[in-house]
């Protein structure tokens, strides 16, 4: 049964992941968004939910180790496993913004995590703990994050309305220009497309998890190894989908986005309202997943700012697929 529970989360990720990824491109279009702003808001709220779901059942259960291995193997799996496969797929160009913003955002997010969850090491009290107070910090984080992407898409709006407005003044070299591009879908049928879409997500990643983590549990696994292997790639299902679809679309920008938004998204706004809700347990074993998570963001960062043509290759793909491959080896021999 758990199989058959696991194949039709898989069936519906895939289908939503299509439908959420055409409608927010629309979306985008329509509204002249950077699709990296779709994919870090509308996709990545849509792929966390999830995430959130399942840390805010644990919490209430008091189960919080599989609540912290949920956010933290979901991570890993976004920024090693996702990203390796798209880039294995296809190169991808990753614009200025994102460099500079997103990417760094999402390394300062897995910091925070290790900082505020590692007080016995750094203030040399008896704690490792998240408390309430450190999910009020995170949400302060999401905030900011969350205004950023909003003058992000205010201005990107801006610029365009200069440019089509020079496009008009100068004659009908721009009317022509604008003929090429796709029309997008009307603005009721992609918000009906975001919807199917995340919900399909939502659900699909639900059956996943339960799938997964009942054949998990007949194998005799802890909730610890659970919510690092089973439930936190499981919950990142939905971000694989989409991000793949967003792939074959060649929208780099949707991939990207939804990846470090998702990232920022799971320890900002999930951990942060979990926090809320009863103090999180920094297992410390856990804390090689952490700073695995600090290490393999930072390597991006510090690859694209060395890079050029900002382009992460198949090269770089093989070897966040590597690192995950070893993770997933380490985990299981602990």
């Amino acid at each position: 049964m758990d199989i058959v529970i696991l194949l039709v989360g898989l069936l519906a990720a895939v289908y939503g992941a299509g439908l959420l990824v055409d409608g927010g491109s629309a979306i985008a279009k329509r509204y002249n968004i950077p699709t990296v702003v779709i994919g870090s808001t509308i996709v990545a709220f849509g792929t966390s939910m999830p995430e959130l779901a399942v840390n805010i059942s644990s919490a209430l259960e008091g189960n919080t180790d599989l609540a912290l291995g949920n956010v933290l193997g979901s991570n890993l799996f976004n920024i090693c496993a996702i990203v390796g496969i798209v880039c294995l797929l296809a190169p991808m160009t990753i614009s200025g913004e994102c460099a500079s913003h997103d990417l760094p955002m999402c390394l300062i997010a897995a910091i925070v995590v290790g900082v505020c969850g590692n007080q016995i090491y750094l203030d040399k009290i008896n704690y490792h703990e998240l408390f309430l107070s450190d999910g009020l910090v995170f949400l302060c984080f999401l905030i900011l994050f969350m205004r950023y992407v909003y003058g992000e898409a205010g201005s990107s709006t801006a610029d365009h309305s200069v440019a089509l407005e020079s496009g008009l003044s100068g004659g009908s070299g721009g009317a022509n220009s604008g003929d090429s591009e796709p029309v997008p879908h009307a603005m009721g049928k992609a918000i009906a497309f975001v919807i199917l879409g995340l919900v399909g997500l939502v659900l699909g990643g639900e059956f996943i998890v339960d799938g997964a983590s009942g054949i998990a549990h007949s194998m005799g696994l802890s909730d610890r190894v659970i919510g690092l292997l089973i439930v936190g790639p499981g919950t990142s299902f939905p971000e694989l989908m989409a991000s793949v679809a967003a792939a074959r679309r060649n929208d780099v920008g949707m991939v990207m986005g939804n990846v470090l938004g998702s990232n920022i998204l799971n320890i900002f706004f999930t951990l942060g309202l979990t926090a809320l809700i009863l103090p999180i347990p920094l297992d410390l074993a856990l804390n090689s997943v952490v700073l695995i998570n600090i290490a393999v963001t930072a390597l991006l960062l510090v690859y694209l700012i060395f890079r050029k043509d900002m382009t992460l290759g198949r090269g770089m793909g093989a070897l966040l697929v590597l690192i995950y491959g070893c993770y997933i080896a380490y985990s299981l021999l602990q």
